[in-house]
């Protein structure tokens, strides 16, 4: 039976040759965020976890005999992880340090059903664009006009004809822009009218009017990370700011709400991102993650 060896070499840890480097963002463009594996050996009896946050800048520091990887200030103390008894009275356990990562923004993280906001119908917010002249089939009005409807817009239409004494007179009648609208004239549902234009328009939404809709949407998240007592301003984890999410008063935007309406569809128009959801975890040790959560404007 062999008996079990203790050496002093052993009374503090040493690291082996499994040690190694982990570039844990790598695949979202970040090769300089790292967390060290220093994997030890030492006797089960004198093993003693060292503090939380303490950097790997000398190997007196992390409390091995020698450093496997080249010092780093910037790398704090996580935890010792996976100890484990082997022969001869000895432990193993992974000695990590880690770096506080990078800021990463626009990372793809995923699906998620939203619900977008719709847009009331506010007739006091268009651009009214004169009419020059109509014409009309058994189904469809054309009306002659500089605009910039789309098919699918909802207009206002205005339309008042003669034909001798008759007059007939169509007030900001809503209706669907349809297929062949250009920017000299748009084509709708019949309008009731004579044979002879004497004035018209078509007044086109600010903001067009839509219900809200509930959509599956990829989600994108910035990711921002804080060390209580290292990071500027921030002492302990409390001190990490929430970001303040987007909201809406309703289902359906107006003039009044906020965002109003025609606020809420230029973000559409450019293409910006709305914050849905901001989250505080622990990235690992100390380290504290914020997660903000943004899908685009639709």
């Amino acid at each position: 039976m062999s008996l079990p060896y203790t050496s002093g070499d052993f009374t503090t840890p040493r690291s082996v040759t499994d040690s190694w480097v982990e570039y844990p963002f790598i695949e979202q463009g970040d090769n300089a965020t790292k967390i060290y594996h220093l994997v030890c050996v030492v006797n089960e009896s004198d093993y003693v976890p060292i503090a939380l946050d303490v950097t790997m800048s000398t190997a007196a520091l992390a409390d091995v005999i020698d450093l496997p990887f080249t010092a780093d200030a910037s790398a704090y103390f996580i935890g010792d992880y996976n100890k484990a008894k082997i022969e001869g009275g000895l432990v193993r356990f992974d000695r990590q340090f880690a770096n506080i990562p990078a800021d990463r923004s626009g990372i793809l993280t995923g699906t998620s059903a939203y619900t977008f906001p719709g847009i009331k119908a506010d007739k006091n917010d268009t651009i009214e664009n004169a009419a020059t002249g109509f014409s009309a089939t058994s189904t469809t009005t054309t009306l002659t006009c500089a605009n910039s409807a789309s098919v699918g817009d909802t207009v206002l239409c205005s339309l008042i004809t003669t034909d001798g004494s008759v007059t007939i007179t169509v007030s900001r009648a809503s209706r669907t822009a349809l297929s062949g609208t250009n920017s000299t004239q748009v084509i709708v549902d019949k309008l009731n009218s004579l044979s002879t234009f004497t004035s018209g328009s078509v007044e086109e939404f600010v903001a067009q009017p839509r219900g809200s809709t509930s959509l599956a949407t990829g989600t994108f998240t910035d990711f921002t990370y804080y060390l209580p007592g290292v990071t500027t301003g921030i002492t302990i984890p409390s001190d990490v700011p929430l970001s303040e999410t987007f909201r809406i008063q309703g289902p359906l935007l107006d003039p009044g709400t906020v965002p109003s309406a025609s606020e809420y569809d230029a973000k559409v128009t450019a293409g910006d991102f709305l914050l849905i959801e901001s989250s505080i975890t622990r990235y690992a040790g100390n380290i504290i993650q914020r997660a903000d959560v943004k899908v685009k404007a639709q």
